[in-house]
């Protein structure tokens, strides 16, 4: 039986068995059928001629026409089996090209290519399609299997041989579908998927593979890009909602749930409107549609509703989604929940505007209030008032007490100021020690006045911490608007120049603005403008005051002070510059050039034969906590040639309290130089006295405010006496300042006291005066 002719489709799924019709089936069939039929032909008719009996020539003519008409009948019989035979051929011909042809076009529009493995001879074909797959021509692949191989990936040769041999040995005809990376003609893999069947021969034995290949490189990056897609999607800690052009939710993901509180089952179906929260009008949503039909977008924040019915805000993107033919086929939206947003610029909204300590008001948010008090004050013809309150000597209390000890008393000042508060009234700390009320409500002076007296009032009563009962006083500086200010600038200056009138007056008091505290204020600024001209042109004068011993009556040592000798003004009082150097940290210069000059004074007097004992110079605070002070003590001795006994270096109580540890450090150093110390306004801090008694000092200086009310005030006599009692106990010598009166004198003549200072005994006079008083009494005791 012949094979039939195997006609495979573009698919090669299936085949087609023709059999060209009536053609003799075998060669040798048709052979021995024309045989038996001329057989039968020349012996039938010759028997037939011979039965006829006739004549030998007719006989010779029949036998030629019998001949003549074999060969016709043959010829005609050969000529039709062999058309019949061309036209069946030609059929399968048509047939074959037919099919040809629409697996070429086939293999064409797919983009594939086509492959047939011999599995016999070890060949391979493949078509000019397959050779484009790979940017190469077909002569490139040649038939080898082993040069198509070497195309292979690495990682993908292994699974290959593998995945072949499984299917050989199985003898699976069914169809199969692979996947590996060959080597483009470019340098890059591409990703082919392989499609085909195992063809088996007559007895069962693999006989040949054919399939179509295919380029599967941008589907496999799709297929990535979709699973990465897919794994943000589910990840996302941002909702995502799929609805459809009717707007029916299709889908969404797990942090949709999670913000809404809706499970898929319950949302997939439902229209988004079930989310909405009722706080946007209908010209929110129109102008929502807008954007989304003009522009494919939308992005904004609007507020939702959960499954539990909380209102929340949301920032939302909407995007048009388009099918391929340009058509709205989804619309998505992405949203984050941004409560904790909210939240957050609310807290961080409140620390702007709030200060931290108190809770109060900061200056930021109290200035915004005055602005706005003086905007409707303008507009409605109301007036109002701003009360600067400075809490005074709150310094002394951070720098004895702690800052912490400081912090917690600030915070119950403005709790008990904010008790106070009536209706419009704003209660603000403005930093350090300084509180702010702005009093919308008030008409007149005589009211802000009530207002001042009720805040001084309500301050006088002890204020407990950590088991310590404290008092503080308070100086209040009123502005009144908008009769004297029309800007919130001017309202806070003049409040301010009020504060410090109120602090010039000896504080625990207030008062009103006026312009001449205006004037005053320019002159403090132009004050230290002058002062840093002097202190750089040599402006400044050291005045010496005596220091005497009480016993002997006798000039022991001065204190240097300096005086400011300004060329119109003349010579400037201290109490006007000295704090306007403290503000400006002017002062530390002027102490370190005080120290410089005293000392080259000593050494002149030394040299001049005078028999003072020590020379006393102030080390203000600035200059004490800013560190180094016993190296520049120690450079000023070197530069001078003065010895250390000679000088004495007086440090404030406070300035001690304020870092006991490393003021017992640095005083132990410059008493490791030689020189003298001294505790100076001794009895107005909070000294404690178990690190007073550490202290490595040999003097205490009593302060004048307790001297001042000797010999007649009980309370400063008892205050020396204990003073007295307390330096010596502890070893050290106690000088008594501001002595005008023989009273005072004899009182702490009596009370033991060993040093004096005051006008009663010499004011601060220039060196030269000092010098001819030293010579004076030099001859007079000669």
């Amino acid at each position: 039986m012949p094979r039939p002719i195997y006609i495979y489709n573009a698919g090669l799924t299936q085949r087609t068995d023709f059999y060209p019709m009536n053609i003799p089936q075998s060669p040798w069939r048709l052979t021995l059928t024309y045989a038996l039929a001329a057989g039968l032909w020349v012996f039938f008719s010759d028997r037939l001629l011979a039965t006829l009996g006739l004549p030998l020539a007719q006989l010779e003519r029949a036998q030629l026409l019998k001949g003549l008409g074999f060969v016709l009948l043959t010829a005609g019989l050969l000529y039709a089996v062999l058309r019949t035979h061309r036209q069946q051929n030609n059929l399968v011909n048509l047939a074959l090209s037919s099919s040809k042809q629409r697996l070429h076009q086939a293999l064409e529009a797919a983009k594939n290519g086509m492959w047939d493995w011999d599995l016999q001879t070890q060949r391979l074909y493949f078509s000019p399609g397959y050779s484009a797959l790979l940017g190469v021509g077909p002569e490139a692949l040649g038939d080898d299997p082993d040069l198509w191989r070497q195309r292979l990936h690495p990682d993908d040769r292994v699974l290959f041989d593998r995945n072949l041999e499984q299917r050989l040995a199985a003898r699976n005809p069914a169809p199969y579908e692979v996947n590996y990376r060959l080597l483009h003609q470019d340098g890059s893999y591409r990703w082919i998927q392989s499609r085909g069947r195992l063809l088996l021969d007559e007895h069962g034995q693999p006989e040949r593979l054919i399939g179509t290949a295919s380029d599967i490189t941008q589907r496999r990056y799709d297929e990535d890009s979709l699973r990465q897609a897919a794994a943000v999607f589910d990840a996302t800690q941002e909702g995502v909602l799929v609805t459809d052009v009717q707007q029916n939710i299709v889908h969404c993901n797990p942090a949709f749930t999670r913000i809404t509180g809706y499970s898929q089952d319950e949302i997939l179906g439902q229209s988004p409107a079930i989310l909405k929260s009722g706080r946007h009008d209908q010209a929110f949503y129109d102008s929502l549609w807008h954007a989304l039909q003009n522009r494919g977008a939308w992005s904004g924040e609007i507020w939702n509703r959960r499954k539990s019915g909380e209102i929340y805000p949301q920032w939302q993107c909407i995007r048009v989604i388009h099918d391929e033919q340009g058509e709205i086929s989804h619309y998505v939206a992405v949203f984050s929940d941004i409560s904790a947003l909210k939240r957050s610029q609310r807290e961080l909204d409140y620390l702007a505007h709030h200060d931290p300590l108190s809770n109060l008001p900061n200056r930021l948010l109290f200035t915004e209030r005055v602005e706005r008090a003086l905007e409707r004050a303008t507009h409605d013809e109301q007036r109002g008032a701003v009360l600067l309150i400075d809490l005074d000597h709150f310094k002394h209390i951070n720098e004895s007490l702690g800052h912490t000890i400081g912090d917690m008393l600030l915070k119950e000042v403005g709790e008990r100021l904010g008790q106070q508060l009536g209706k419009r009234m704003t209660l603000a700390r403005l930093g350090g020690d300084e509180f702010g009320l702005l009093d919308e409500s008030c008409s007149s002076a005589e009211q802000a006045a009530v207002v001042a007296q009720r805040l001084q009032a309500c301050l006088t009563r002890a204020f407990r911490i950590n088991q310590q009962e404290l008092f503080v006083t308070a100086s209040i500086g009123i502005s009144l608007y908008p009769a004297e200010a029309t800007d919130v600038g001017q309202v806070l200056r003049n409040a301010d120049s009020a504060l410090f009138k109120a602090k010039s007056n000896g504080r625990e008091s207030y008062a009103f603005y006026s312009q001449e505290l205006t004037e005053h204020a320019r002159q403090r600024v132009e004050l230290a403008s002058a002062l840093r001209h002097a202190l750089d042109h040599q402006e400044l004068r050291v005045y010496y005051q005596p220091l005497v011993c009480l016993h002997s009556q006798e000039m022991i040592g001065v204190e240097a002070l300096v005086r400011w000798q300004h060329p119109q003004r003349g010579l400037v009082p201290p109490g006007e510059f000295i704090p306007i150097a403290e503000e400006t940290g002017l002062i530390g210069a002027i102490d370190a050039w005080v120290l410089e000059q005293s000392c080259r004074q000593m050494v002149a007097w030394q040299i001049a034969g005078y028999s003072l004992r020590f020379v006393s110079v102030n080390a203000s605070s600035r200059l004490f906590s800013r560190g180094g002070l016993d190296r520049r003590v120690a450079e000023v001795l070197r530069d001078t040639g003065l010895a250390p006994a000679y000088l004495e270096l007086e440090v404030t109580e406070s300035a001690v309290m304020e870092d006991p540890d490393a003021a017992l450090a640095l005083l132990e150093r410059l008493r490791a130089l030689g020189v003298r110390l001294a505790i100076d306004d001794f009895g107005t801090g909070y000294s404690s006295l178990a690190r007073l008694k550490r202290l490595p000092v040999h003097k205490l200086k009593l302060d004048q405010s307790f001297v001042s009310g000797l010999p007649h005030d009980q309370d400063d006599v008892a205050i020396t006496r204990a003073v007295i009692a307390l330096g010596h106990s502890l070893g050290l010598k106690v000088l008594a300042e501001g002595i005008e009166q023989l009273e005072q004198v004899e009182l702490l003549q009596q009370l033991g006291c060993d040093h004096a200072q005051g006008y009663y005994f010499g004011r601060p006079q220039p060196a030269e005066h000092l010098t001819a008083h030293l010579a004076r009494s030099a001859t007079t005791t000669s």
